[in-house]
């Protein structure tokens, strides 16, 4: 049986059942071809028999013939009315009764034997009795005499013969068919009881075999289950083999050791949540505890913050109303500044006109030098004119008195021009330098103005800025009320979790890993949360200080 081990239940299922198809199979075909042969032998038989019948019937009809035409024979003789019709019949049964031996013949006898006989049957009918019969009908006493003792005793002597010849051998025949029908009886009920017997032995074997390779293993199985399912991991398998069943021994043995260290790591794990779920209990309330105080910070921080605000807006005021003076300034200073830039256009003017002025009494300073001339080249010629000359003299002089005049004016007035255009062209540079003043106060005013609208605009932003973050302290004091609901919540959810834990631990407990596994209570110790509440402090305290 161990060989069997390491074969498959399909295997050898299928090995006793190719043994024991094979056995009836061999027992079958030799029974098919023994009661073959035992149907060609009653065939056989029958056949035989029946010709035995038939050949005993044509005898029986030919002593019948011969009786009957014995009776009628005696009735003729003695004068009376002799019947020939039984004679008669009894000659056409033996006819037809050698015409069905004809159809027999030879069958399962010797073809010489059964020639014999239908040789000698047909020669006595042919020669003997049809002749005699005819002879007793119409011919004299003496002929039928001659024919009824002298030739159909010798015919029906051949005929008997050669009968007893077929009988005989018929009989031996029937003997021999009858002998290897029993011997092929025999032998199909000796086979079939030992075909009877290996089955029996071959369903005995098929029957132990299942037991000890698969009702047995199966109830091993079915225990170490059993032991699995009341929590005791630790029972070994033992192997069996490489059938069927025992390729289940190793998947057995590979989930018990799953499901071990499944149930370890689940213990291990259960543990570490109970740790985890005590932890985050413990830091839950004092998260809850420090929610609050930054809840009551938080409306501090929304009170302040309304109080900036409303500064922060009264500083956006004012920083608008400086701006529209720094406008108002801006302005004044660019009107000043046209006006003054006007004044270096009009002294430019008058500097221009004064050098105009100046080149023209230059003309007139040319115009009296050339005058001068004339009038001295007047009065010289007066003088070559003599007495003639004299009132042109007197003119000439006069002349010369305005053209000295005229020079010296012209003089004057050069020398006042060019004092006019040294003080305009100093007024035109003070012009021009106040009007770069202007220019820089403009600049400096423009500036004071783009500041103070920055200024405002920053004014506004900070208050809008700082509305949103009120607004936004206001929701996150309303979020931080949530979230202290919902630290509540998951206090009381950790809570919930720890329990849970403590039953995952009852119920993984009951589990049985090693036979020096003891049962484990799980741990009540809580592990410090002080870096968890440093944290929470210090988050609190940013919160304050915000």
């Amino acid at each position: 049986m161990r060989l069997l081990q390491n074969f498959t239940i399909r295997i050898v299922m299928l090995t006793i059942l190719g043994l024991f198809c094979l056995l009836w199979s061999g027992v079958g075909l030799f029974s098919v071809h023994a009661l073959s042969k035992v149907a060609e032998g009653n065939d056989i038989d029958r056949h035989i028999v029946r010709q035995m019948t038939v050949l005993s019937q044509g005898n029986d009809q030919y002593f019948r013939f011969v009786t009957r035409l014995s009776r009628a024979m005696d009735v003729k003789i003695g004068g009376g009315t002799p019947d020939f019709v039984p004679v008669q019949q009894a000659l056409d049964n033996m006819s037809k009764k050698l015409e069905e031996m004809k159809t027999l013949s030879p069958g399962p006898m010797d073809p010489e034997l059964a020639a014999a006989v239908l040789a000698n049957w047909q020669a006595l009918l042919d020669k003997g009795v049809a002749p005699q019969m005819q002879l007793a009908q119409q011919g004299t006493l003496t002929e039928f005499a001659e024919q009824a003792n002298n030739v159909t005793p010798a015919l029906s002597r051949a005929f008997g013969a050669s009968a007893e010849r077929f009988n005989s051998a018929a009989g031996t025949m029937l003997d021999s068919t009858r002998v290897m029908v029993d011997g092929k009886t025999s032998i199909i009920r000796t086979l079939i009881i030992t075909a009877v017997i290996l089955g029996i032995v071959i369903l005995f074997f098929t029957d132990r075999y299942l037991v000890t390779m698969l009702v047995k293993p199966l109830a091993r199985i079915r225990q170490q289950f059993r032991q699995i399912a009341q929590g005791d991991l630790s029972q070994p398998i033992e192997e069996f083999g490489r059938n069927c069943v025992g390729r289940l021994v190793p998947l057995l043995s590979a989930m018990q050791d799953s499901l071990r260290e499944a149930v370890s790591s689940i213990r291990s794990g259960s543990d570490n949540i109970w740790r985890g779920a005590t932890e985050i209990s413990s830091g839950n309330n004092d998260l809850s505890s420090r929610t609050e105080e930054q809840a009551a910070a938080l409306e501090e921080t929304a009170a302040s913050m309304e109080q900036l605000t409303a500064t922060v807006k009264l500083n956006a005021d004012n920083a608008r109303q400086a701006s529209q003076l720094a406008d108002a300034a801006s302005a004044t200073a660019g009107k000043g500044g046209t006006l003054v830039s006007e004044v270096v256009e009009t002294m430019d003017g008058i500097s221009a006109s004064s050098r105009q002025i100046a080149e023209i009494t230059n003309v007139i300073n040319s115009i009296a030098f050339q005058t001068n001339i004339l009038a001295l080249n007047a009065a010289v010629e007066a003088a070559r004119a003599g007495e003639q000359g004299r009132g042109f003299a007197v003119v000439a002089g006069e002349v010369r008195n305005l053209a000295s005049r005229s020079a010296g004016a012209a003089k004057e007035i050069e020398t006042l021009i060019a004092e006019s255009v040294r003080r305009v062209e100093q007024g035109a540079q003070l012009v021009q330098e106040t009007g770069a003043t202007m220019e820089a106060i403009l600049r400096g005013v423009t500036e004071v103005t783009t500041i103070m609208k920055q200024i405002a605009a920053a004014s506004e932003e900070q208050s809008k800025g700082i509305s949103q973050v009120g607004v936004a302290i206001t929701q996150m004091d309303s979020v931080t009320q949530q979230n202290a609901a919902l630290v509540e919540q998951v206090s009381a959810a950790a809570a919930a979790l720890e329990r849970q834990t403590e039953e995952l631990q009852r119920s993984v407990q009951q589990f049985r890993l090693s036979h020096n596994d003891a049962q484990i209570s799980p741990a009540k110790t809580v592990s410090p949360v002080s870096p968890r509440g440093a944290s929470a402090a210090k988050s609190g305290d940013e919160w304050v200080a915000f």
